[in-house]
C-alpha cells in the first residue's frame, strides 16, 4: 500500500514508464535479503535518486532511449558500487558534512516539490530536472492552461494525505469508549496513517476508472490519466550496451558525468538509514557490505528494466514497525509488489497524474530541515555558508551541480583554520623598584615585558605567511609599553623577551618550521630576544639560525620553563588574541512512540534521510 504507489510516483520523477517504478521496487528487495547486513533496510527507488536520473539524460532524447539510458545508469552504478564496496572504500562518504548534505537534500526536495506542482494542476512543459529558475518560466508561460479538475484533484488527495499523517488518538480512553476498543481504535488510526498513499491513490483511480468528471467534446477525459502500464513481470535481459550506431564508449561518455553523483548519493543514502536503524535497535552493520550488496542489487535490477536504487527511509521504517527481526523481510516486500504488477497493473493506468503528483510532494516534504540553520547561528556561523552555496547553486542550475559545489566550498572552510591557525598572545608585565645603594632613597625601576605565544595547534604551511605577519604586525611593530604612554617614565629601564610554546610544532611541517626560523631572525633584528620551550631538540635544528645553535645545551635547559612572576611584583596581563569557543550542550532523545516524524527527528544527526 506504501511502496506501489511512490514506485510508480518515483518513476514519474524520473521521467519513466510508470512499470518501471514497479520493476524496480522487488529485485532490490531479493537482493539485498542475501547480502545486506541491516535488517531493516528496504530497497527501493528514492525521489532524490529519481531526480538525478531524470538529470543523467542527454538532452533531445525520446522516452525510449531514456528507458535504455537509465537502465545502463542502474548497471554502471550497481558495478561502481560493489568496486567501492569491495575495495573498502566506503570511508569517501565521510568527506561529505552535515551543512552541504542538510542542503542538498533540502534543495532536491524543493525542485521536486517546484516541479510537481505543474502536474498538480494540469500543465505540461519541461522536465523534473529542470532548474528552480526555468520552472518558474515554464509557469509564467502556461500559467492560462490550469486545469481546473486536476487542480481540484490534485489539492483534495494532498489535504487527505497530509490529514491522515497527523491523525493520531491519545493512549488514554476517551468518551466512556472501553480500554480494549479504544486500543484497536487507535491501531486502527495508526494503520490509516501509515497507509495514507495507497488510500488515496486507491480513491483516486477509483474516479478515474469510473470518470466521474465526465469527457470533454473530444471525448478526452477532463484529468490527466497515467495511461497504458505495462502488466506483468519484465523478462531477465541485460542491459544494452551500444545501440542505434552508438558505442559503448559513446554511451557510457553520455551519461558519465551524471554517475559519480548518482553512486556518491546512492551509497549516502543507504548507509545513512541503515546505520540509524542500526544505532535505533542497537545491531551492527557493516558499511562495506551494505556497498557490495547496494552494488549487486543495482545491477540485478538492470537485468528487470529497473533504474537505480538506494535505501528507503519511510518503507523501511514500515519495516521496522512491522517487526521484522531478519532481512527476510524485504522479501515480503518484494513478494508483493510482485504481486502487484501481475494482479493491479491494468488498473494503473487511470490512476490520475494529479494524485500522484500529491503522493510525491507529500513524501518530500520530509526532507526540509529548518533547524540546522539556527543551530549554526549559534555554534559556527561560518558553517552556513556551504549551506546556503548548496541551495542556491541547487535553485539556479542543478542539484547535483549544487552538491559539488557544496562540497568545495565546505573544503574551503575545513582549510580556512589552517590557513588562518588560532595564535594566543599573553603580554606579562613586571615593574621592580629597589634603592640604588643601601642608604639611598633614590630608586631605580625596572619594566620585563614578557610576551608569550602559543599556537593552538600544529602550524602547515598555508598558514607560514600568516605567522610571521602575525609576529611582524603584533609582536615586532606594536610594542606592549606603548599602551601605556601615559605612564612612560624615561627613567624606566624596560625589557622584553619572547616566548614562543613549541608544544604542537612536532606535527608541523618543514615549510612552517622555515618560516619561523625566519621569525627568530627577524626577532633578533629587531633587539627582541625569543625563547622556545615546549620545544623537542630536533625541531630546534631547524627553527634555530645556524648562528645560535651553538648555544643549543643551554636553551635545551630550560625548554620546560614558563615565565617567572617575582613574589609582590605588580603583574598586568593583556590578551592580543583569545578566541572564544562555542560550547555545545548534548541533550539525550528518548524515544517511547515509534511514529514516522520522531524517527525523522531523531536519524537528522545520522545523515541524509530520504522519503522513498
Amino acid at each position: 500500500m506504501t511502496v506501489v504507489p511512490q514506485a510508480l510516483a518515483y518513476a514519474a520523477i524520473a521521467e519513466l514508464p510508470l512499470d518501471m517504478g514497479l520493476n524496480s521496487a522487488f529485485m532490490g528487495c531479493f537482493v539485498y535479503a542475501l547480502f545486506g547486513t541491516a535488517k531493516d533496510l528496504t530497497l527501493g527507488p528514492t525521489a532524490i535518486l529519481s531526480l538525478l536520473t531524470a538529470g543523467a539524460y542527454p538532452r533531445d532524447v525520446d522516452e525510449e532511449e531514456k528507458v535504455k539510458y537509465a537502465i545502463l545508469l542502474c548497471f554502471y552504478t550497481g558495478c561502481i558500487q560493489l568496486a567501492v564496496g569491495a575495495l573498502n572504500l566506503g570511508f569517501f562518504v565521510k568527506f561529505l558534512s552535515k551543512p552541504v548534505i542538510s542542503g542538498f537534500t533540502s534543495a532536491s526536495a524543493f525542485v521536486i516539490m517546484y516541479g510537481q506542482i505543474k502536474t498538480l494542476v494540469g500543465l505540461k512543459f519541461g522536465s523534473s530536472a529542470d532548474s528552480v529558475v526555468q520552472q518558474t518560466v515554464g509557469y509564467a508561460k502556461h500559467i492560462r492552461e490550469i486545469s481546473g479538475w486536476d487542480t481540484l484533484l490534485g489539492i483534495v488527495s494532498l489535504c487527505l494525505l497530509l490529514v491522515m499523517k497527523r491523525m493520531r488518538l491519545p493512549k488514554i480512553p476517551q468518551f466512556g469508549i472501553q480500554r480494549t476498543v479504544w486500543k484497536v481504535m487507535r491501531e486502527a488510526v495508526k494503520t490509516i496513517g501509515v497507509l495514507r498513499s495507497g488510500i488515496v491513490i486507491i480513491i483516486s483511480t477509483t474516479l478515474g476508472y469510473y470518470a466521474v468528471f465526465g469527457t470533454t467534446p473530444e471525448g478526452q477525459s477532463r484529468i490527466q490519466l497515467t495511461g497504458k502500464v505495462e502488466a506483468g513481470i519484465p523478462p531477465f535481459r541485460f542491459p544494452q550496451l551500444s545501440w542505434d550506431n552508438k558505442t559503448m564508449g559513446e554511451t557510457l561518455s553520455a551519461i558519465g558525468p551524471k554517475l559519480p553523483f548518482l553512486v556518491l548519493v546512492a551509497c549516502l543514502e543507504s548507509i545513512a538509514v541503515a546505520k540509524s536503524f542500526a544505532t535505533q535497535f542497537q545491531y551492527k552493520i557493516i558499511p562495506n557490505q551494505e556497498l557490495i550488496a547496494l552494488g549487486v542489487a543495482n545491477i540485478f535490477n538492470s537485468f528487470f528494466r529497473g533504474f537505480p536504487i538506494t535505501g528507503s527511509f519511510t518503507r523501511s521504517a514500515l519495516n521496522a514497525q512491522s517487526g521484522v527481526r531478519t532481512q527476510l523481510g524485504c522479501v515480503w516486500t518484494g513478494a508483493f509488489v510482485l504481486m502487484a504488477m501481475t494482479v493491479l497493473s491494468q488498473a494503473f493506468k487511470y490512476v490520475p497524474k494529479s494524485s500522484l503528483s500529491a503522493v510525491i510532494i507529500a513524501a518530500v516534504l520530509i526532507l526540509f530541515e529548518f533547524k540546522i540553520f539556527t543551530d549554526l547561528w549559534r555554534v559556527n556561523k561560518m558553517e552556513l555558508l556551504p549551506l546556503l552555496v548548496t541551495i542556491v547553486v541547487s535553485f539556479v542550475t542543478s542539484v547535483d551541480y549544487g552538491i559539488l559545489v557544496g562540497v568545495g566550498v565546505s573544503f574551503l572552510v575545513l582549510l580556512y583554520p589552517i590557513a588562518r591557525p588560532r595564535i594566543i598572545a599573553e603580554c606579562h608585565q613586571t615593574t621592580y623598584e629597589s634603592p640604588i645603594h643601601v642608604d639611598s632613597t633614590i630608586t631605580a625601576r625596572k619594566r620585563t615585558t614578557t610576551i608569550t605565544v602559543t599556537p593552538q595547534g600544529a602550524i602547515y604551511f598555508p598558514s607560514a605567511e600568516f605567522l610571521k605577519d602575525f609576529f611582524q604586525n603584533t609582536i615586532l611593530e606594536q610594542r606592549i609599553a606603548a599602551a601605556n604612554d601615559e605612564h612612560k617614565d624615561k627613567a624606566l629601564d624596560h625589557e622584553e623577551e619572547v616566548i614562543f610554546d613549541g608544544l604542537h610544532l612536532t606535527a608541523s611541517d618543514y615549510t612552517s618550521l622555515h618560516a619561523l626560523r625566519a621569525i627568530v631572525r627577524s626577532c633578533l633584528k629587531a633587539d627582541r630576544p625569543i625563547r622556545f620551550v615546549n620545544t623537542p631538540r630536533e625541531i630546534l635544528m631547524v627553527v634555530l639560525p645556524r648562528e645560535l645553535r651553538g648555544n643549543l645545551a643551554v636553551l635545551e635547559d630550560n625548554l620546560k620553563s614558563t615565565p617567572a612572576v617575582s613574589e609582590g611584583a605588580e603583574l598586568e596581563t593583556t590578551g592580543i588574541y583569545r578566541p572564544r569557543r562555542p560550547t555545545i550542550r548534548r541533550i539525550p532523545t528518548n524515544i517511547t512512540e515509534f511514529g514516522e516524524d520522531e524517527f525523522v527527528r531523531t536519524l537528522r544527526t545520522d545523515g541524509l534521510t530520504s522519503p522513498g
